[in-house]
């Protein structure tokens, strides 16, 4: 493999090499190499490793450097990220909550860049919906979703408090938004609460509600907890931080307990005006909890009667593609003819793809090499085993709740070997089938053992060049550990072969970083655990470790998503420590031999 030191954020120039550059190389493997085998970096041998980091940055800015072979063919070779801290967010968590997540500093679940480059929309679970100057890093909350307990924002029921899916959980642009001023989000609301489903504008005046109106929730078998809402809005003016216009509930779905609510949107970015995907949106709807039931609930995910469990594929805008869909049961939406189920008896016509605990992200992957190789993915959470990478396939049955990761979930939801018949009923009802088929299997796993995790984040397909050995790599984390991987796309590709056994392998991503809060030395770091610890600390938290825990992480969560600007670039979030940071340059690590 080749591999060179990209460049920053801020260097113009050219790779380039200075002399002796060899023999820095081996030292720093030397170090790298005994400091892995210890587990943790002490301090002088970080001061070394940055050193030389900082050497290879000068000499990669000098002319004549040419590529160095770093690994054996085939072995990818450690591959280092440096990061900075490039924002923290406004507080809105407890410095001392003693529950799961009230004690996480600030909960942001997505960072999107504004079409045009000028801004990011960032959400925080909490409730505020942020604009964020990226020249002046300057923040600005242009919606409040929190009108909980009288405070001043728009929901009254807004679920936010417990647990570690609820709130405002998603944000995501149209993709003639330049035109339309129109955005989407998901959020959570508890049906129990006092108040009206609603919005309230009254610390809102530029939300016109006139003729807003709720919908009747979709159903789902079972008893029902929560409501994942998704709503248009549509900003008549958007040179400013100020909404002013307008808002339509599409959908409201009831789910079954408080976890794995409705979740990501995404729109295929390779689609134009005329294409069957153009303004096309595909939405993660977690399972609701059920699958892991023991009650008869349990079957929800594999019913193609309701919509847990499910990646939908919807048309929210009711003027778009009139003569190729229907307009869904309440009115807001319409249904493509060309999804899977639309034709099955019994079947709800938004589904795209069924069988997923909770697919909580969703990322287009958009070669932009061979357009046969778009894929859309999902990283679906896990139950006891296994965290899953899948590739999403029009009408594939990804088998949750009787599968888990590449093995059977039984009842007692702990997994045993596939059978030999690897045959799932198709359900259109609680008893009703319609014959059976072949689950689609994950092209990434990983387990719930030590060097693994708790629970995957987020992942997206690299495409930009400040960290050129991860071009072509689809980056991903771990929520609990903080871990951060890569596999190679054209891997995955190759995994998607119908065998469950064969997936794509990862390869662990080291983080380089200086706490700005400790002196100028930089350390490199396994996770990004010790990383949010010490931001943590910094600004101000009080627990004696990070809040929630996981059983891999033990006491204490990263919870570490990964993003991606208009550019291609990346940047680590977290919620616990309530920061983001930039990836502002990246080395591929030489081995010793």
């Amino acid at each position: 493999m080749q591999g060179r030191l990209a460049r920053s954020r801020t260097d113009s120039g050219e790779a380039g090499g200075a002399g002796g550059l060899g023999a820095w190389l081996s030292i720093i493997a030397v170090v790298h190499k005994r400091l892995m085998s210890l587990g943790r970096l002490a301090i002088c041998a970080a001061t070394c490793v940055a050193a030389t980091l900082s050497l290879l940055s000068a000499s990669a800015a000098a002319p004549g450097f040419g590529a160095v072979t770093l690994a054996p063919a085939g072995a990818p070779a450690p591959v280092i990220i440096s990061l900075k801290d490039w924002v923290a967010m406004p507080i809105t968590g407890k410095v001392d909550g003693k529950g799961q997540t009230d004690g996480m500093l600030a909960r942001v679940n997505s960072l999107r860049e504004e079409p045009g480059g000028r801004r990011y929309f960032i959400n925080d679970l909490n409730g505020p919906l942020y604009i964020l100057d990226k020249s002046s890093k300057t923040f600005t909350t242009y919606l409040d979703f929190n009108g909980r307990d009288r405070r001043p924002g728009l929901f009254h029921k807004l679920a936010y408090d417990t647990g570690y899916a609820g709130g405002l959980v998603a944000v995501q642009f149209d993709p003639d938004y330049s035109h339309n001023g129109r955005f989407y989000t998901v959020h959570v609301e508890d049906p129990a609460l006092p108040g009206s489903n609603a919005p309230d504008n009254t610390n809102a005046p530029g939300l016109n509600l006139q003729g807003y109106t709720t919908t009747r929730p979709i159903s789902t078998p079972g008893d029902t907890l929560r409501e994942g809402v998704l709503i248009e809005w549509t900003d008549t003016n958007t040179t400013n931080a100020t909404f002013e216009g307008t808002a339509r509930e599409v959908m409201r779905i009831s789910l079954n307990t408080r976890i794995h609510p409705l979740g990501d949107l995404v729109f295929n970015p390779r689609a134009r005006r005329g294409d069957a995907d153009w303004r096309v949106v595909y939405i993660g709807c977690g399972d609701g909890g059920s699958g892991e039931s023991r009650l008869s609930t349990r079957t929800n995910p594999q019913r193609l009667d309701t919509l847990v469990g499910k990646v939908l594929r919807v048309i929210p805008d009711l003027s778009e593609h009139t003569s190729t869909s229907t307009v869904g049961e309440n009115g807001r939406y319409r249904v493509p003819n060309d999804n899977p189920y639309v034709s099955t008896r019994g079947a709800r016509g938004e589904i795209w793809a069924y069988g997923l605990r909770n697919p909580h992200r969703l990322h287009w992957a958009i070669d932009p090499a061979t357009r046969a190789n778009d894929r859309l993915i999902a990283d679906s959470v896990g139950l006891h085993t296994w965290e899953a990478v899948y590739i999403i396939h029009k009408g594939a049955n990804y088998g949750y709740s009787q599968r888990e990761g590449n093995e059977t979930l039984q009842p007692d939801n702990k997994t045993t070997a596939l059978p030999s018949l690897d045959r799932i009923p198709v359900l259109t009802g609680e008893t009703t089938t319609d014959g059976t088929v072949a689950p689609t299997y994950p092209v990434i796993q990983y387990g719930h053992v030590a060097g693994g995790g708790d629970a995957i984040g987020s992942g997206v397909l690299y495409r930009g060049s400040l960290v050129p050995a991860l071009r072509g790599k689809y980056i991903f984390t771990d929520l609990t550990t903080g871990h951060v991987w890569f596999a190679d796309y054209r891997e995955m590709l190759a995994a998607d072969d119908g065998n469950p056994r064969t997936l794509a392998p990862i390869h662990e991503v080291k983080l380089q970083w200086t706490d700005p809060n400790g002196g100028d030395n930089a350390a490199l770091f396994d996770t990004m655990k010790p990383i949010t610890k010490m931001a943590y600390f910094a600004r101000g938290g009080r627990l004696p470790d990070l809040p929630g825990r996981g059983t891999v992480s033990g006491l204490g969560r990263a919870d570490v998503h990964v993003a991606v600007d208009g550019a291609g670039e990346l940047y680590l979030f977290s919620k616990t420590d309530g920061m983001i940071r930039a990836v502002v340059g990246g080395a591929v690590l030489p081995e010793t031999r």
